[in-house]
């Protein structure tokens, strides 16, 4: 921010955030909360986002602003915090989309400030963090830059995940001079605090700001050093048969059906070991497993990428980090690879702009901190993933498909409240999945279960008013979920603002809203035989049901369609975001060709989950592997002949 806005944050912007806030939560809401809401808002990606925020909540505390926004010309710094509670309320139930946006922004920003915060722990019952962090020396030592820098090499690639990673390290094997720039910082077992509030905006894109311009969909992605692989749950599928079928007849590119691509999964699934004997069931998993079991219903064991997984409590903890070092990410696999053959790592790496010269790519330019970094190479792999490689190329000038054809796999999940503690933070972050309704074409849901800590598990959770919602979170521990994950047709696209950043337009289609009801009503259905008490959707009118009565069930099921799923009725979490630069041998339809080699620029290449034709209808980080495996063979050949 501009040292102007955070003047206006904090004088003007700062009472009416805490104004709202005490709506949200209650009269009694910790006064540092709106300095917490504040300092999110400032990690917001769009500075036009940013401002419009910044603007709306000092328009609230004008005369004329509040008339328009609220009905009555009072500023709303003064109000009462059972005011404020009636005046969220009534933005929910605006049939004005802008109003609706607004209530979901207040609501999401005042409750994950308020339970990442240490204090409402014990009354939540909540445990927080096992203990500190262990004390361990750092593996990889990335360059320091303290000045204005240039450097030359064969290859710069850009992001360090499992499509960054795993190039830098093939390449670097292979005899070539590579550098890795990664955008966001290094931190490893050490470093691993597990604080939720601070581990959020440490190692996630944008501090998990990040939504779609409708703020119907969260994203999630991470931005470390080792990329998503450092966060993620370890789930390792395999990219189905029938959707390497699919992707080589709308691709035309054969690998993707003739055998080569699994090869390659496979050839990545041993480096990174893929097992599933590394899943112990904690008590989330178990009671999806038994309900599914009582319903005859399928169920598996995950597959998952760990090596001495103590798959206990503490792995609900993981997705801040692993702190035993056991989750194969790329930080402890193919980057380590990578600078044991002499590549060099730069994080806090934003890189600006591919440099591009008679059509051909010369190198990056970034910058680290306050100083600028030029990166002159024969070849650059961006690998930045399905949001910022499209708009580290948009910015460098590209454009046909660039940023099309997005797909986000939006999740959302059933509720169940259970009389005994499920605490659904802990244990093995994903051990059992179910493929029951997934059909032959792989478009239906999903089931899977993922740890959750209250600052992000308290936005899913319905919120009609601050004591209704408080007596939810008082329940936390008994709460357990089961996700229903469909992969979607719909498809949005990524744009760049003027600054820069990317900003996302994403709405879900008919059709894939009725799989994800479908998705929601049987998850419900798994909850009740695994012996909830109670059952919920995540819409914010609290749609719930008691169990033990088959109509029940039916009625609250038909409740939840009529609510529908669209247009911010529910807010989904995207996990896995895909396919904006798509692969083709038709540069009318795709972004790069089946050497990963863009249409429009020589020795540019791209290797990350954007090159996916379309979605993959599963868990995709081993099929990122998988293409920056094959396109990192690709890419040392074609570098050899030129």
């Amino acid at each position: 921010m501009a040292k102007s806005e955070t003047l206006v944050s904090v004088n003007t912007v700062k009472p009416v955030l805490a104004s709202l806030a005490a709506g949200v939560l209650g009269p009694q809401s910790h006064p540092e909360i709106a300095q917490v809401m504040l300092d999110t808002i400032a990690l917001i990606a769009s500075e036009a986002d940013r401002r419009q925020l910044h603007s709306t909540f000092k328009a609230l505390d004008t005369r004329l602003g509040a008339l328009v926004l609220t009905g009555r010309a009072r500023p709303a710094s003064s109000l009462t915090a059972a005011e404020a509670e009636h005046l969220i309320q009534r933005w929910q139930r605006s049939p004005l989309a802008i109003k609706r946006r607004l209530a979901s922004a207040v609501v999401s920003l005042a409750l994950s400030s308020n339970y990442s915060d240490p204090r409402e722990y014990s009354r939540i019952g909540y445990t927080g963090p096992m203990g500190d962090a262990p004390s361990e020396p750092k593996r990889l030592q990335p360059v320091e830059i303290t000045e204005d820098t240039q450097i030359n090499c064969d290859v710069v690639v850009v992001g360090s995940g499992a499509g960054g990673g795993c190039v830098a390290g093939r390449l670097a094997e292979a005899g070539f001079e590579v550098v890795v720039l990664e955008m966001g910082g290094y931190r490893s077992e050490s470093d691993f605090h597990h604080r939720e509030q601070d581990s959020t905006r440490e190692l996630y894109l944008y501090g998990m700001t990040l939504a779609t311009a409708d703020l119907g969909c969260r994203i999630l992605a991470g931005s470390t050093l080792g990329g998503g692989t450092v966060v993620n749950y370890t789930t390792s599928f395999p990219t189905p048969k029938a959707v390497l079928d699919e992707w080589a007849r709308v691709s035309g590119i054969e690998a993707f059906a003739s055998g080569e691509f699994e090869d390659s999964i496979a050839e990545v699934s041993k480096r990174i070991n893929v097992n599933t004997d590394s899943g112990r069931p904690g008590k989330r998993d178990e009671l999806m497993e038994k309900g599914l079991k009582r319903l005859g219903w399928h169920v598996d064991a995950m597959p998952r990428d760990v090596l001495g997984c103590s798959q206990d409590a503490q792995c609900g903890y993981c997705g801040f980090g692993c702190r035993l070092g056991a989750k194969q990410s790329s930080m402890r696999t193919y980057l380590e690879d990578a600078t044991h053959a002499g590549a060099k790592i730069v994080a806090g790496a934003r890189a600006d702009i591919v440099t591009i010269t008679n059509g051909r790519a010369t190198g990056v330019k970034a910058r680290v901190g306050k100083h600028s970094l030029t990166i002159g190479a024969k070849a650059v792999v961006v690998a930045g993933g399905a949001i910022e490689s499209p708009a580290l190329l948009l910015r460098s000038g590209l454009s046909g498909r660039v940023g099309y054809n997005l797909h986000l796999h939006p999740g959302t999940a059933a509720f169940g409240i259970f009389d005994e503690d499920v605490r659904a933070w802990e244990g093995t972050t994903q051990a059992r999945y179910s493929n029951e309704f997934k059909g032959d074409d792989g478009y239906g849901p999903i089931f899977e279960t993922v740890p959750v800590h209250p600052g992000a598990g308290s936005t899913a959770l319905p919120w009609i008013s601050a004591d209704q919602h408080k007596a939810l979170m008082g329940q936390y521990p008994k709460i357990s979920l089961i996700a229903a994950l469909s992969r979607d047709k719909s498809s949005g696209r990524v744009k760049v603002g003027k600054d820069g950043r990317p900003r996302i337009d994403y709405k879900l289609g008919i059709d894939d809203e009725r799989r994800v009801a479908e998705g929601v009503v049987a998850a419900g259905k798994v909850l009740e035989a695994a012996g909830a008490k109670e059952i919920f959707s995540a819409h914010p009118s609290f749609i719930s049901y008691k169990t033990g009565n088959p109509a029940n069930h039916e009625d609250w099921a038909e409740r939840t369609r009529r609510a529908g799923y669209t247009g911010g009725r529910v807010t989904f979490f995207s996990y896995h975001q895909m396919g904006s630069c798509a692969m083709g041998s038709d540069p009318a339809s795709s972004v790069v060709d089946g050497n990963n080699e863009s249409h429009e620029v020589k020795g540019l290449f791209v290797a990350d989950a954007s090159n996916f034709p379309t979605a993959s209808g599963v868990n995709p980080m081993l099929t990122i592997y998988g293409i920056a495996n094959r396109a990192a063979g690709r890419i040392a050949d074609l570098l050899a002949q030129r």
